[in-house]
């Protein structure tokens, strides 16, 4: 069973989000503050964190920070009431996977978290350099003399990079 760790200091919606999320298969790790949260890692690393920003003992932020220290594998989804770009981009900077703004719906919160529970998707270098090439080639109408000067690359290692693509997946 996943477990979620939920870091709320209202304690009727902490109640709300657990009994949503325990409806839907997950196993629920309260906690009202930044020091709770704390102790419930220190017993057991979560699968995942619904962390709220602005906490009475301090910042959802220290709680995303401190999982992306001690548990690297577990992936937290910061939710706010007062949700700006930089507190969005601050989370994700300390490891967060998703910003939600409040009000959110129980199934909004369902999906972020079974969102956060999927691979990252990352594409190999060798196929984002053969797409880059092969765009800014056609950008050029085919001219590999025009399409290395773009490139920043000599016209011949730009036709041996063309040699040796991967083929197209």
């Amino acid at each position: 069973m996943t477990s979620v760790l939920v870091v709320e200091d209202d304690l009727v919606y902490r109640n709300a989000i657990a009994e949503t999320l325990a409806a839907a298969g997950f196993a629920v790790l309260p906690a009202g503050g930044v020091r709770d949260a704390l102790l419930v890692c220190q017993h057991q690393a979560p699968d995942l964190a619904l962390v709220d920003l602005r906490l009475p003992d301090g910042s959802g932020i220290d709680v995303v920070r401190h999982l992306a220290d001690t548990a690297p594998a577990c992936r937290s989804v910061v939710l706010s009431g007062h949700g700006t770009i930089a507190a969005a981009v601050e989370a994700m900077r300390a490891g967060a996977v998703d910003f939600l703004t409040k009000p959110v719906e129980g199934a909004e919160i369902i999906a972020a978290l079974h969102d956060a529970l999927e691979p990252l998707a990352v594409e190999s270098l060798d196929n984002v350099e053969r797409t880059h090439i092969l765009s800014v080639l056609q950008a050029c109408g085919g001219n590999i003399t025009e399409a290395a000067r773009r490139l920043g690359l000599y016209r011949r290692t730009l036709q041996r990079k063309l040699q040796k693509l991967p083929p197209a997946r």
